[in-house]
């Protein structure tokens, strides 16, 4: 992953290079401390000299497994690459020593002249070995190398595996039959409409099995079809080799032994796509493309295969979200994790194969069943640890000690497990390009079965420099990344927030435990788990606690860039240590650490972009805090901060600052907050009349949240808001007893998603300039409705997924048209004690997943439970029919006796027919 290294080292340059603070630097020269000026041409050049590395690199990372020669240069650029980076990392640490003190800026830059040559003389020294590296790697011819790779890479596709699984036993399949059936069926069916052959798409990580999945429903099938062919495609095939392929397979499982040409191997494409076409002519076929890596193989073939005959079926079986989504509408499923039962089963058949019951001895139970959790519900990697126990002696010692030297048997080149599993998941690996490798190896420095938030990921990276200008905001770019490498099945997503985007996503406990072992052999991260972890002396780049360190020297670590703590392994005393040896920090996460108090080296951190506090026991910020000029996270939610220091307004490069979050605390920001243009992210802050004036210069802003909102504020604030014309979420507090007037004259920007108003004074009148908003998909109003009717016009809310309306006292009677919120996913109406009545129209809500109404009046309950007395007058049926095709439908009220509070969910069996189930009771 040297180019990896290099093309961040890039952005690192360019950075530095169009900086603000370099660009100020260099205007103001003086002809005797021309030796800055030098620096600076001298940073240009090498950032030329690396660029012209990069494509040898890409090629040579490829070839590195079967030359030495080639590794050796690339380990030595690489090596390179990180002195590089520690000049320009100093470069930067003494520009932004400069901005600080009493002193002249001239005078100070006089002071670094001896810095700047030797800095310089460094560069020089460095430029050196990179051109006696370029003499070196000219020797080989780029293209020459790029042929020798490419076989290589194709023999160490899936293609070995892969065949292995058309002679796994029918005992073996395990977890798997829903998924068989569903393919089974989808090869059978017969549909009246498609003119095309059917494509099919099984989507999932290396080692879900999608291979023994589709090849054992291939074996099942394939007599009910003229002609059959199974290929596994590599990753750097070749269209002509391809087809080749695919022509012979058709030729070997011929029925008929009708003969192949004699010729295949020499034919060019033309005749290969004529032949093919000719054998398949009236033809009922089926075609297995296993392990597609790319979305042009079907283009490539398509010529070949894509006739009129639609009882045919092309299955394809990808890692690649994209790949999967080639398939016909509804025809891709993706494969999943074994569940724990179904993956002890895999593991007994595996582990215990020679014996006749295949049950896992008591003595051994406690070991195999860490073992096998271990294995994240993994086929591959269940299979594989399993059949390399079934050779150990049936004792717990010997079982106990494979299990805790498991990452060397996953990571060792000496280990049979390494072959099976490593090999198999390295291929995503080296099918990454070069943007997406820093940011997937990042994810492993978090704990084993760690949910990442996303957002907080993305700042991250891009606070790393990972990222790329794309034209958009740098976190866009980094979304598109994290979207890239969840469809490539190398992250899982555990949630979706809302709006459909990844909020919590989570690295599969193998692929993190190889991705670490990669970390490790690049210097990238290492992380310190328990007291045996060495803190070597090496170049690592980054540090992730995750356990308190006993051994941890103040030497100097200018190596250091990141440090991470996890799991409140982090004390004053250990931190002040840490900031005292890594002057050069560009990420510092302390969440959920038990510090109380910043120590005061943290502001001589000039390289910082990012400063984690949130859940900490920290109270203030210092004012020294202003000399991190290059700072663009600042979190501090869940902390004691209520009041942020006038110096805050210095980092104008600040991106995000989240302040705590917990309701009803407002916090104060101080005069000038408005001149972080930069903001993207500002929550949240108490409104003053200087802030809700002057807070419309923060037109960069995505997500704002303003409290102790007072009546007078309202018109500067609306007016404010209307020029965010990039805002998406907002939310608006009053201060108690106050109430948010003049929503009339409220123009939200067009792209706001999510909108939570507390204290509002909507009505019949004001709530219609809501429902004209286009992109919203939350809308929360709490004690913020005033009118007694709520009328949703047809085609209002269109893209609504969430509306919540709490405390609304007046409410007695929601009209819904047919066509409105026609996206609604969920409704909460909580506190609305005049509504005796379910709304008119829910039914209309044909998306409507979840219903929860609370605290609501005693007739709506009664009716809601049956209680109306029955005959004409009982309505209840009705009500009930009107929200059959809701699955969760929630109530909760108060009962006079005993002032106990129940939940009692509705779950349709049938129309008109609920039964009624006792969530819960909570004491008055």
């Amino acid at each position: 992953m040297a180019e990896a290294v290099v093309s961040s080292l890039l952005l690192n340059i360019g950075a530095t290079l169009a900086s603000e603070a370099t660009k100020a630097a260099t205007s103001r020269l003086l002809t005797r401390i021309s030796a800055m000026e030098d620096l600076v041409e001298d940073i240009s050049d090498i950032k030329g000299e690396l660029q012209s590395m990069l494509s040898f690199l890409r090629i040579a990372e490829r070839l590195k497994q079967k030359d030495e020669s080639t590794t050796t240069i690339i380990k030595q650029t690489r090596d390179l690459a990180f002195d590089i980076e520690d000049i320009i990392d100093e470069f930067t640490y003494k520009l932004g020593e400069e901005q600080g003190g009493v002193q002249p800026t001239t005078v100070k830059m006089c002071r670094n002249i001896a810095t700047w040559r030797r800095l310089s003389k460094r560069l020089n020294k460095i430029k050196v070995k990179l051109r006696n590296i370029k003499e070196r790697r000219e020797r080989y011819d780029t293209s020459r190398m790029e042929n020798e790779a490419r076989p290589l890479i194709a023999a160490g596709g899936s293609k070995s595996p892969a065949e292995l699984a058309h002679f796994v036993e029918e005992d073996d399949i395990v977890g798997i039959d829903k998924y068989r059936d569903l393919l089974l069926r989808w090869l059978k069916d017969e549909d009246e409409q498609q003119r095309q052959p059917m494509i099919i798409s099984v989507l999932g990580m290396g080692g879900l099995g999608k291979t023994t999945l589709v090849t054992h429903v291939y074996n099942i099938i394939e007599a009910s079809f003229d002609a059959c062919a199974w290929v596994a495609v590599s990753q750097s095939y070749e269209t002509d080799d391809l087809l080749r392929q695919i022509l012979k397979e058709f030729y070997r499982k011929d029925r008929e032994k009708g003969e192949a040409p004699n010729n295949i191997n020499t034919m060019d494409y033309r005749s290969l796509v004529e032949t093919i076409r000719t054998y398949l002519q009236c033809k009922k076929y089926v075609l297995i493309l296993d392990d597609v890596w790319s979305t042009d193989v079907l283009d490539n073939i398509k010529n070949a295969l894509l006739n009129s005959n639609s009882k045919s079926r092309i299955v394809l079986t990808t890692r690649i979200r994209d790949v999967a989504l080639l398939a016909n509408e509804n025809r891709m499923f993706e494969l999943k994790t074994l569940e724990a039962g179904h993956s002890w089963d895999l593991f007994c058949k595996n582990a215990f194969w020679k014996s006749a019951n295949k049950i896992c001895p008591p003595p051994l139970e406690q070991c195999a069943k860490k073992v096998v959790e271990k294995c994240g519900g993994l086929p591959l990697a269940i299979v594989s640890i399993a059949r390399l126990l079934s050779f150990r002696d049936e004792t717990g010692s010997e079982w106990e000690k494979v299990y805790k030297d498991l990452e060397w048997y996953l990571t060792n080149n000496e280990s049979k497990l390494h072959e099976k599993v490593h090999n198999i998941l390295k291929l995503s690996f080296d099918d990454l390009p070069y943007y997406l490798r820093n940011c997937f190896l990042y994810c492993s420095s978090f704990p084993e079965d760690y949910t990442i938030e996303s957002y907080r990921l993305i700042r991250l990276w891009v606070a790393e420099g990972f990222i790329e200008e794309r034209g958009i905001t740098m976190e866009e770019v980094a979304e598109d990344y994290l979207h890239e490498l969840v469809h490539r099945c190398l992250l899982q997503v555990v949630e979706r927030n809302d709006i459909g985007r990844v909020q919590e996503c989570r690295m599969h406990d193998i692929i993190r435990v190889l991705a670490l072992s990669e970390s490790k052999e690049l210097s990238f991260c290492m992380v310190y788990e328990n007291s045996r972890t060495i803190l070597q002396r090496s170049k690592v780049r980054r540090l992730s606690i995750l356990s308190n360190i006993t051994n941890y020297r103040t030497e100097d670590k200018s190596h250091l860039r990141s440090v991470l703590v996890f799991n409140n392994s982090m004390s004053n005393d250990l931190l002040e240590s840490v900031l005292r040896s890594s002057k050069f920090l560009r990420v510092l996460e302390l969440q959920g650490a038990r510090i109380e108090k910043l120590p005061s080296e943290i502001c001589n951190l000039f390289n910082l972009h990012y400063l984690g506090l949130q859940r900490t026991r920290i109270y203030e910020l210092p004012r020294s805090i202003g000399k991190l000029r290059n700072l663009q996270v600042l979190d501090a939610d869940h902390t004691g901060i209520e009041k942020l220091p006038e110096e805050i307004t210095e980092l104008q490069k600040l991106r995000h600052l989240h302040l705590s979050d917990d309701w009803g605390k407002n916090i104060k920001a101080p005069v000038g907050i408005w001149r972080l243009k930069g903001l993207q992210t500002l929550t949240p802050i108490e409104a003053t009349e200087e802030i809700v004036r002057n807070v419309e210069a923060l037109t960069e802003l995505r997500t704002f949240s303003i409290t102790g909102v007072r009546t007078h504020h309202c018109a500067d604030l609306w007016n404010s808001i209307t020029k965010m014309s990039h805002l998406s979420n907002l939310f608006v507090s009053s201060e108690r007893g106050q109430e948010l007037q003049q929503l009339g004259t409220l123009r939200l920007p067009p792209p706001i998603q999510a909108l939570h108003l507390y204290g509002a004074k909507l009505d019949e009148d004001t709530f219609p300039h809501l429902q004209a908003l286009p992109a919203l998909i939350v809308l929360y109003l709490y004690e913020a409705y005033d009118g007694m009717k709520l009328h949703f016009q047809a085609t209002s809310f269109p893209k609504l997924k969430k509306l919540g309306i709490v405390g609304a006292p007046e409410l007695s009677q929601v009209e819904i048209e047919r066509g409105a919120m026609a996206s609604l996913y969920k409704l909460q109406l909580d506190g609305c004690l005049e509504l005796k009545e379910l709304p008119h129209g829910i039914e209309y809500l044909t998306t409507l997943q979840d219903l929860y109404i609370g605290h609501l009046a005693e007739e709506l309950v009664e009716l809601l439970l049956g209680g109306g007395g029955g005959g004409e007058g009982d309505h209840s049926n009705d009500l009930r029919t009107r929200v059959r095709h809701i699955p969760n439908f929630t109530i909760s009220f108060k009962r006079d006796e005993g002032s106990v509070t129940e939940t009692i969910k509705f779950i349709p069996h049938h129309v008109g027919e609920f039964v009624r189930f006792l969530q819960g009771t909570d004491r008055a």
